[in-house]
């Protein structure tokens, strides 16, 4: 007697995904976080940006006291994000001090390095 086994699944049909379909699930869902995560920047934001990062070049160009030419900014929707490297503690506290101050600046993220003696 021959035995028949019943699949739940018709003939050539697979139960594990393909990668291109795993791979456009995964693609799909890292747009969907890219685009809820950063909301769109307004005219008026932009400007508002522009004008922060011009100001505070602006003030560190302009001090007689510490050299701030590895010192960069990127402002976005009021967040001035420092990086790049300084001398001295006190000229990393000044640039923060300095971001601070600018208006349309609401926070400031350090990520200033401190360079002694030629190694960062």
């Amino acid at each position: 007697m021959s035995t028949q086994t019943h699949s739940e699944f018709p003939a050539g049909r697979s139960t594990r995904w393909s990668l291109g379909s795993r791979v456009t699930c995964v693609a799909a869902a890292l747009l969907a976080i890219s685009c809820a995560a950063d909301p769109p920047h307004s005219p008026q934001q932009r400007q508002s940006d522009a004008r922060a990062t011009n100001e505070f070049y602006a003030k560190l160009n302009s001090d007689q006291v510490y050299y701030y030419s590895h010192v960069k900014i990127r402002v976005e929707n009021g967040v001035a994000h420092l990086s790049g490297y300084v001398w001295n503690t006190e000229a990393l506290n000044h640039a923060k001090e300095v971001a601070s101050s600018v208006p349309g600046v609401t926070t400031v993220v350090d990520n200033l390095e401190l360079e002694r003696e030629g190694a960062r």
